[in-house]
């Protein structure tokens, strides 16, 4: 039998043109808020492929794109991806497709990237900013906005709150992958 996580996440921050750098944008751009319900289906399957995927809902609030929330329509988190061969550098990724209540189509690819620098420590930074971009369309759209969406402190602790699973057995595999992963990023010499 296969053990499952589910977690809840909410990241908010300021996505604007992407005629502006990325920073400008995300201190002019709009408000922007996403909250999103992960799920890990199967811990096992998680720790022993790297390209695990991890379904997510939930919904994008920008109210200078759609006075209704965007449905989260398909969504996904790909957990400690793509990173350097040796694990210094490993991505969190997100993809969502997005949806207005009129049925126009976007998709928000973000990336939380966790990174070892010598000059300061970064766990906490690189752990809970989302940088992103918005398509108009689908994965090849133009890109509409971009920014910085971040969970500050209050956050991390609510999100604490949200994990459940099938046992308390998941609940601390998923926690000791992560923290072994995040750990070894940053402690590794």
């Amino acid at each position: 039998m296969s053990h499952h996580v589910r977690f809840s996440e909410t990241l908010a921050g300021r996505l604007g043109p992407p005629a502006l750098p990325l920073h400008d944008a995300a201190r002019t751009g709009g408000d922007t808020r996403f909250l999103l319900t992960v799920v890990t289906p199967d811990i096992a399957r998680l720790v022993a492929d790297p390209n695990h995927r991890s379904p997510a809902w939930g919904c994008l609030l920008a109210p200078w794109l759609s006075p209704d929330p965007l449905g989260v329509v398909e969504g996904h988190l790909d957990l400690f991806v793509d990173g350097t061969a040796d694990r210094r550098v490993v991505y969190m990724r997100y993809r969502l497709d997005l949806r207005t209540t009129s049925g126009e189509a976007w998709v928000l690819h973000g990336t939380k990237e966790l990174r070892r620098r010598h000059w300061f420590p970064t766990l906490a930074v690189d752990a809970t900013t989302l940088r992103c971009t918005l398509r108009e369309g689908g994965d090849a759209g133009p890109i509409r906005a971009h920014g910085v969406l971040r969970q500050g402190i209050v956050g991390v602790f609510a999100q604490g709150a949200t994990f459940r699973g099938t046992s308390l057995r998941a609940i601390v595999s998923f926690l000791r992958y992560y923290i072994a992963t995040v750990v070894g990023v940053y402690l590794r010499r």
